[in-house]
């Protein structure tokens, strides 16, 4: 059987894909422009592909951005790349001869510009790779989205669904973060971050909410409080497969641990606590004690003029930290402590120089406590000046500091000893050895 001659533009596109195959060959440099409009690399992988596409197209959708005129045109460039990324036909052929060679490519068994016909590669409709990608593809039927605002998308075959409340549950709370596909905290490692994912209609959310902000302001410091409207930002509660409300994760070491026990305050709190890094120095008897104070006796960190012990986790590096339980009586003792739970600060490392919290256990409460100590002017203020007080334990910075409160200087002091006899005077006390 003679064989049908290869017409004209049959054989000019199979010379320029010879062309581009040898140009590869030579080491041209691969062509990345898909890639680089979903934000990706060329070594992604399926699931890379789809969750980037995802995003990109909620961020530039046309009806979501009606006052950009440049978004429907990011909008076609982020579905063309998706339709040749997400086909590993389209894709092969891409990274071996990039978008030149998807014009070129032919079908039938000679291969491209063989036997069989070519064709001239066009991009499909952007609305129906983004409607197939969300859901809305198949049966015949089209699904309508219709974006709501504040970046919700409502949804539903041949007409849409009935509109359901989008408004936030914590729409400028002091203390709930309110995340977006922009601010997730994916992969944080600094901070522990407990977050609710919730549809704003749902009953069990509602009933959630006043607990969760109370939540956020006991944490405020210590653990990042924050929320996911679901209606609002549908893309992200998709990409991280929320299937129920509410559904609460907290991102700890960099990756999402799922939350299956009540949802009281107190049981999230604990929950929450549970994952903070273990920075505290457990004391329980005397020999631990002194060994714990030792730590701030060289002064402390970052400049402060004296070192600090105290009990919260979030100062870890700056304040040293410690713990005794109520039954340690030796170490309750040392301190005159009747009543738990108490928080001790001791400047220094000196046992003589304590000052005590007598606020409310919270966090924010805490912490403007600890950040006076930064100056050190409350452990010179702390410092009972007396015949049996002992200078030895301190430096010069110190005693400055102590002179200061009292408005005082020693422009004339050169050695620790002047310093110690100027506070003397200044205070009206004898040394041990004039009495």
């Amino acid at each position: 059987m003679q064989r049908r001659a290869a017409r004209p533009w049959q054989r000019l596109g199979g010379a320029l894909l010879l062309l581009l195959a040898a140009a590869a060959g030579a080491g041209a440099v691969r062509e990345t422009k898909y890639y680089d409009h979903l934000g990706i690399s060329p070594d992604a992988d399926e699931k890379t592909i789809q969750k980037a596409y995802r995003r990109a197209a909620l961020r530039y959708h046309p009806d979501r951005n009606p006052d950009k005129p440049d978004a429907e045109e990011k909008f076609r460039e982020i579905a063309a790349a998706y339709e040749v990324l997400s086909d590993p036909e389209k894709r092969q052929m891409y990274d071996r001869f990039g978008e030149a060679g998807l014009n070129q490519q032919g079908g039938g068994p000679g291969g491209p510009g063989g036997p069989g016909g070519g064709f001239h590669f066009q991009h499909g409709d952007p609305f129906n790779i983004f409607e197939t990608v969300f859901g809305g593809g198949g049966g015949g039927q089209r699904m309508h989205f219709q974006f709501q605002q504040g970046g919700g998308m409502g949804g539903g075959m041949g007409g849409g669904r009935p509109q359901r409340e989008t408004a936030g549950l914590y729409d400028n709370d002091a203390f709930v973060q309110d995340l977006t596909d922009d601010t997730f905290p994916e992969g944080d490692t600094e901070w522990i971050w407990l977050i609710e994912f919730y549809a704003p209609w749902c009953g069990h959310c509602r009933q959630l909410a006043p607990k969760w902000r109370k939540l956020a302001e006991a944490l405020h410091g210590v653990v990042k409080v924050a929320a996911v409207n679901c209606e609002q930002q549908q893309g992200l509660c998709q990409q991280y497969g929320i299937r129920g409300y509410p559904t609460i994760r907290a991102m700890s070491g960099g990756r999402l641990v799922d939350y299956r026990g009540d949802r009281s305050a107190r049981h999230l709190k604990d929950w929450a606590l549970s994952l903070l890094p273990k920075h505290v120095k457990s004391v329980h008897k005397e020999a631990q004690l002194a060994d714990f104070l030792r730590q701030c006796q060289a002064g402390g960190k970052e400049g402060a003029k004296w070192g600090v012990c105290a009990l919260l986790l979030r100062y870890h590096g700056k304040i040293a930290f410690g713990e005794a339980l109520r039954s340690n009586a030796e170490v309750s003792g040392a301190f005159g402590v009747s009543s738990y739970p108490t928080l001790l600060v001791v400047c220094g490392g000196n046992r003589d120089v304590v000052v005590k919290y007598e606020g409310e256990m919270k966090s924010t409460k805490i912490a403007r406590f600890l950040n006076q100590f930064y100056s050190g002017k409350v452990c010179a203020s702390a410092v009972k000046i007396d015949a049996a007080t002992d200078f030895s334990k301190m430096r010069v910075a110190q005693l400055k500091q102590i002179l200061q409160t009292k408005g005082e200087a020693c422009r004339e002091c050169v050695e620790k000893k002047d310093y110690v006899a100027k506070i003397r005077q200044v205070f009206g006390v004898a040394a041990r050895d004039e009495l």
